[in-house]
């Protein structure tokens, strides 16, 4: 597998893109999605992106059905309120999701569309934050365990790597 650098949208900080995603999104674990307009963080633009729900995150790509490198991740389990948006926006047919970080906006294509979403991220917060029982609780924390495991090992690679380049970077140009 071939890695190429690229930089991060946000910081423009180098990030290495191994050409696939570390994400995992199975088919099954999908709620509801579709295109939507989302507003952009920095400019505040209106942009189309493929919204998809799963029990305790919210996705945003820019291609249809293209589930790796999502332009927002949105952990539901933080989720505050799910709105009509219409008088803050000024648009018709928005909504917000809102969590302690930021206000997502978003537009749907119709008033019923729009209560579609609403109703289902409601749904899929208010199930996120439900209580457990108990071996749904020890199974829950040994997949939060293994995806807090293999985040640890793609930062140590990471830092190698970075640390690799650091240590070749300066023969090269001799």
């Amino acid at each position: 597998r071939r890695r190429r650098r690229r930089r991060c949208r946000r910081c423009r900080r180098r990030r290495i893109d191994s050409g696939a995603s570390a994400m995992s999104l199975s088919q099954s674990e999908i709620r509801k999605e579709g295109w939507i307009s989302k507003e952009s963080a920095v400019l505040r633009q209106f942009r189309k992106r493929w919204l998809v729900l799963t029990p305790d995150r919210l996705y945003s790509f820019k291609k249809e059905r293209v589930y790796s490198d999502p332009t927002e991740d949105v952990d539901l389990r933080q989720c505050g309120t799910v709105k009509s948006a219409d008088d803050i926006t000024n648009r018709p047919f928005s909504f917000t999701v809102q969590v302690p970080e930021r206000n997502f906006f978003f537009i749907a294509e119709s008033d019923n569309d729009r209560n579609e979403w609403v109703a289902a991220i409601g749904r899929a917060t208010t199930e996120s934050r439900r209580v457990r029982s108990y071996s749904e609780e020890v199974e829950y924390q040994e997949q939060q365990a293994l995806i807090a495991k293999r985040k640890a090992a793609q930062a140590r690679q990471q830092q190698e790597e970075t640390e690799t380049e650091t240590r070749s970077g300066g023969a090269r140009y001799s």
